[in-house]
């Protein structure tokens, strides 16, 4: 959180019911109605409380160095809220490097002496969920703010593990792991529904939705699966950072100052507790794979079988799975399935509820997932009227950057994925250009070629943006791992298992690139050899990138709309915007 965000959430007030459902006044109420909301969440008298060490006192096989203290260090973030201690990032962040030793001595000598270093205490700010109604206490957001060094003692532990990390999480899971995305979830999507939309199968996705899986995980079982992972230096850090974790709660600018314990689910707010989530649901999975039926039918052997992305798991196959057994499974591991949310849906030519159905975000349906950008971009854009009304009070670039930061990220969310036709191209182009104008609050009859607008505002046409992102991303995805679900979604749509469908084909991700191939000589997209010699290509970052700069350059050329040719003139007593 920003030091800047947290005093404006200090100003607004939190209003919250009591237990008959009438509105706190007082604010110690107010302050003892979130604590004890947030305490029956975070904390079960029940569970066994982990102890900070264990074993005999000894020194770290490998101490923590200066260096890794350093480089923790450079990793925090600048302009955010300092936690209990009230130490700023910026202090550790630009001190002087005589500070790196000391850190380093201060957390070796905890562990090879078991002192106590108090570093585990959060404070807790509630803030509203938008769309919510305000009052009930289940409405209100926790954000953890937490001590600097231990922030920095998380992100040292964080460096370590990832390599045993990765190891031991399958090639499915796209969750906080380096050079994976959500982008990598929508990509397998897409590509086995446009095999779908060429052949004669259908595949089936059950998607499982848990019901706040990060804070329910039993800290002790957790301990148990990193300690056949990690090594014992990490191990020790690990239960350290897990034990005596409390929090404060801070409504309205209060803060209470009885703490309450956290001993339940990964701790709040702490850079390492998504990894060391991630580890323990991949451990259940590996329990619930033991209980879904082998794949039979020749396709399913060849596409991916499960796509994850944190607590987003889908299974796929030729059918649906148990939802009854995978329950039973992961109730094991405090993992709860909402049934409410669990969604099951038909991949097929025949099919049109998928094109609705969202994967981290993104609908699978382009026209469908395009349409919702639309409408949640122009949401976004319409917030800041009052910014794009102040006229010369604000600089062009300002308001450009702030466009680009606060709308035009929704906008293009997961883009590289769209598979569009020329049509629904230009229409995208339009629609990008009339929020241009609104932001540069130009209005009829005032006119702008489009030449111009792009130049002004330093952009280029949204087709082209989209086109650049897609082969960053098909690159990207076939340097990773050949075993990935978006690579193995990849190479089967070009192995035949059904009939051919007749008809025209439908416009989809596989087409487009193609059609993006098409614009130069030499490539083409129909097979699993042209797959194979693209692969190759893309190893080389170099070839890979010149190979996109020409298909930008041609598709750049190819553009339909002659920008010289639609300067539109109202009089010579309006004024026209040329750069």
């Amino acid at each position: 959180m920003d030091a800047s965000t947290d005093k404006s959430l200090l100003k607004e007030n939190i209003n919250v019911e009591d237990q008959e459902g009438k509105l706190a006044s007082n604010p110690n109420d107010i302050l003892d109605i979130v604590s004890s909301h947030f305490k029956s969440k975070f904390e079960d008298e029940k569970v066994e409380e982990i102890t900070p060490f264990e074993g005999e006192r000894k020194p770290l096989k490998n101490p923590i160095t200066p260096e890794e203290v350093r480089k923790s260090f450079n990793s925090l973030s600048n302009n955010k809220a300092p936690g209990e201690d009230q130490i700023h990032a910026e202090l550790l962040k630009y001190g002087t490097p005589l500070l790196d030793q000391t850190i380093a001595d201060t957390f070796n000598t905890t562990f090879s002496k078991h002192e106590n270093l108090d570093i585990n205490t959060g404070v807790l700010i509630a803030i509203q969920k938008p769309g919510k109604k305000k009052g009930p206490p289940n409405n209100l957001r926790p954000i953890t703010l937490l001590n600097s060094l231990r922030k920095a003692l998380s992100i040292i532990t964080l460096n370590r593990i990832r390599p045993f990390v990765e190891e031991y999480l399958s090639k499915s899971q796209s969750g906080f792991r380096p050079d994976r995305s959500t982008a990598d979830v929508v990509w397998t999507h897409k590509w086995l529904a446009a095999k779908t939309l060429k052949e004669d199968v259908i595949i089936k996705i059950s998607g499982i939705d848990m019901s706040a899986a990060f804070d329910t995980i039993d800290r002790n079982q957790l301990l148990n699966i990193i300690a056949t992972i990690v090594n014992e230096d990490e191990l020790r850090i690990i239960r350290f950072l897990l034990s005596n974790t409390k929090i404060k709660t801070r409504i309205n600018g209060a803060t209470k100052t009885n703490t309450f314990i956290s001993n339940v689910g990964t701790p709040q707010g702490d850079s390492l507790s998504p990894v060391l989530f991630i580890v323990y649901l991949e451990h259940a999975l590996k329990e619930v794979r033991t209980t879904l039926p082998r794949p039979i039918v020749k396709y399913e052997k060849e596409i991916p079988n499960e796509v994850a992305y944190a607590d987003d798991v889908d299974f796929i196959g030729q059918d649906y799975v148990n939802i009854n057994e995978i329950q039973e499974t992961l109730h094991k591991y405090q993992l709860k399935v909402n049934t409410d949310k669990t969604e099951f849906t038909a991949l097929s030519k025949n099919e049109e509820d998928w094109k609705n159905a969202k994967k981290v975000g993104s609908l699978i349906g382009d026209l469908e997932d395009v349409e919702r950008r639309k409408q949640l971009s122009t949401a976004a854009l319409n917030k800041l009227y009052h910014v794009w009304m102040k006229g010369n009070k604000l600089k062009t670039t300002t308001k450009i950057q702030l466009y680009k930061s606060l709308v035009k990220s929704i906008l293009l969310y997961n883009c590289s994925t769209w598979a569009l036709t020329l049509t629904e191209e230009e229409k995208i182009n339009a629609f990008h250009r009339k929020q241009l104008k609104k932001v540069l609050n130009i209005k009829f009859p005032v006119k702008i070629t489009n030449k111009s607008l792009y130049k002004k505002c330093q952009e280029k046409p949204l087709s082209l943006q989209i086109l650049k992102a897609r082969w960053n991303l098909f690159g990207h995805i076939l340097r990773r791992d050949s075993d990935i679900p978006a690579n193995r979604a990849t190479r089967a749509y070009f192995i035949q298992y059904g009939h051919k469908l007749r008809g025209r084909p439908t416009t989809t991700l596989p087409i487009v690139l193609n059609r993006d191939l098409g614009l130069i000589e030499h490539f083409r997209l129909h097979s699993t050899d042209d797959l194979v010699k693209i692969t190759e290509l893309a190893k080389d970052r170099k070839q890979w990138r010149e190979l996109s700069a020409r298909i930008e350059k041609a598709a750049e050329a190819s553009q339909t709309v002659n920008w010289d040719a639609t300067r539109q003139y109202v009089s010579k007593s309006h004024i026209l915007y040329d750069c």
